[in-house]
């Protein structure tokens, strides 16, 4: 199977291929194809037999790989607001004195 490294990081695909270690083992590679990159996966089955099997993995493998492309994009997105909400539940611990000194022991 292949992906579009333009549209998919390789941390995606990875996360989207460990989802579905209970049926299958994955092989990802990085290749140039024609000019472009692309992010080739390889999967050998761990029971399934038929094609239409195979298709099926396939087709769950594409959608996983988009909802993980999705997550990462999400997660960079809300960075600096996580971080901010956490840098304000910390400031309220007594963890980090106010001068930014680290606090008597």
């Amino acid at each position: 199977m292949e992906f579009d490294a333009n549209a998919f990081s390789l941390l995606a695909i990875q996360k989207a291929c460990h989802r579905f270690t209970a049926v299958a083992s994955f092989g990802v590679n990085l290749q140039s194809r024609d000019g472009k990159n692309c992010i080739i996966v390889t999967a050998s089955p761990l029971g399934m037999k038929s094609e239409e099997g195979l298709d099926h993995l396939g087709k769950l493998l594409r959608n996983e790989a988009l909802d993980q492309q999705l997550r990462e994009q999400i997660r960079i997105q809300t960075e600096g607001v996580r971080n901010l909400i956490l840098a304000h539940a910390f400031s309220k611990t007594g963890l980090i004195a106010p001068d930014g000194a680290a606090p008597a022991v």
